[in-house]
C-alpha cells in the first residue's frame, strides 16, 4: 500500500478520533446524553480500532521498531498514558477528577502531534 495514502488514513482516524473524545468528554462534564449515546460509543471504538491498526500497519511498513525510534517509544508511552486519562474521565462522577484528566489527555495529544511532526523525542 502506498505510504502517503497509510499516512493520511492514520491522521484522519487520529482527527476522528479526537473530535469524538472531546465530543464525549465535553458531554460528560454538561449533560451527559450525548456521551451515553450507544451509537458514538460504538462509533469512538470503532475509530480508535481502526486507529491503532492503522498505527501498527503503518510501523511495520515502514520497518519501525520502538526500540530502535525513541520518538515512536515515546508515543506509545504517551497514547498509554492519553488512554489512561481517558479512562478517568469517562468512569470518574466527579468533575474535579475530570477536569485534570481532561487537561492531562489534552497534553499528552499535543506531545504526541508533536513528535508525529518532528519524530523528535522530548526524553529518550
Amino acid at each position: 500500500m502506498d505510504y502517503l495514502f497509510l499516512k493520511h488514513t492514520h491522521m484522519m482516524f487520529a482527527a476522528l478520533s479526537i473530535i469524538l473524545f472531546y465530543t464525549r468528554s465535553v458531554s460528560r462534564l454538561t449533560s451527559g446524553k450525548l456521551a451515553n449515546n450507544k451509537v458514538l460509543f460504538i462509533t469512538s471504538h470503532g475509530v480508535d480500532t481502526l486507529l491503532l491498526v492503522s498505527a501498527v500497519y503503518l510501523a511495520v511498513t515502514l520497518g519501525m521498531k520502538p526500540s530502535s525510534q525513541p520518538w515512536l517509544m515515546e508515543k506509545i508511552i504517551l497514547v498509554v498514558g492519553y488512554i489512561g486519562l481517558g479512562f478517568v474521565v469517562a468512569k470518574s462522577k466527579h468533575k474535579s477528577k475530570q477536569i485534570p484528566a481532561l487537561i492531562g489527555a489534552t497534553a499528552a495529544l499535543l506531545a504526541i502531534g508533536y513528535l508525529a511532526g518532528t519524530k523528535s523525542a522530548f526524553i529518550l
